[in-house]
This record gives C-alpha cells, sequence and structure tokens, in this order.
C-alpha cells in the first residue's frame, strides 16, 4: 500500500526527479488533461483525484519525512488540470496557462500562499488549486 500511496503522490513517480519536480507533475497534468477532459466522467476524476491526494498528502511527513515534500506532484497534476477547466483549448492557451500556473505556484504570492497554512493534505493541495484558479481567470480575461 505504501508504495501506491507514493506513486500516487509522485505522480507516477515524476517527482523524483531531482531536479523541478513541480514543472514535472505540471507537464504530467497538462497530458492527463489533454487525456480526460472531453470525456463525460473528467471532472468526477478530477473530484476523485482531488479528495484522494488531500487525504494521501495528510500523511505525507510518514512516506517521505517532511511535511510538503517537493516529491510529492499531485498538487501541481490538479493545479494545471484546474487553470485548464471549461476553457477553449488552444496550442497558444496551454502554453500561457502553463507559464501562468508555473509562476504563481512557484512564487506564491501571498493570496495563494495563505492556502499553505491550512492543516494536513489541505495545505499541500488547495495553494494550487488556487493558482490554477488564478491561472483559469485571467486566461479567461485574456481570451
Amino acid at each position: 500500500m505504501r508504495i501506491a500511496k507514493v506513486l500516487f503522490l509522485t505522480g507516477l513517480g515524476i517527482g523524483l526527479i531531482p531536479f523541478a519536480p513541480g514543472t514535472w507533475g505540471s507537464l504530467l497534468g497538462l497530458f492527463f488533461y489533454l487525456i480526460f477532459y472531453k470525456l463525460p466522467v473528467a471532472f468526477l476524476i478530477y473530484l476523485a483525484v482531488l479528495a484522494l491526494g488531500v487525504k494521501l498528502s495528510s500523511s505525507s511527513y510518514m512516506l517521505f519525512g517532511e511535511e510538503d515534500s517537493s516529491k510529492i506532484v499531485i498538487d501541481e497534476v490538479l493545479g494545471m488540470w484546474t487553470a485548464l477547466l471549461g476553457l477553449k483549448l488552444s496550442f497558444w492557451l496551454i502554453v500561457i496557462a502553463f507559464l501562468m500556473f508555473r509562476f504563481f505556484d512557484i512564487y506564491k504570492p501571498n493570496f495563494i500562499a495563505f492556502f499553505e497554512r491550512l492543516p494536513g493534505g489541505w495545505g499541500v493541495v488547495v495553494d494550487d488549486i488556487v493558482a490554477g484558479v488564478v491561472t483559469n481567470v485571467l486566461l479567461r480575461v485574456m481570451f
């Protein structure tokens, strides 16, 4: 069971890449979004991954020896999905969405960083969801 948890939280091991795991996790999120977004159950998949991500991230200290390990990339996967939800996709929108999401995820302005202080897995996941929401709203204004 431990291996399954680690594989889920690390995006099938992507988070174990020693450089820029969040960027790789965001690319994985983009890949999964492009696979699932047209399915009628896509939003249910998103909600299931969100619920499981929050639950399993709560035990991240036991798995990785730190509260919000950079090895956990399921939050980037969800954040990238959030950034693209409901948008009419084009090549440039996807590129801009990726860059904007990475900016907000890395630099975390105060209104996003606030959510890191939520307890347990909520703090691990929700700040990336908020970064995705901000990205999504800005893209809607731009496009």
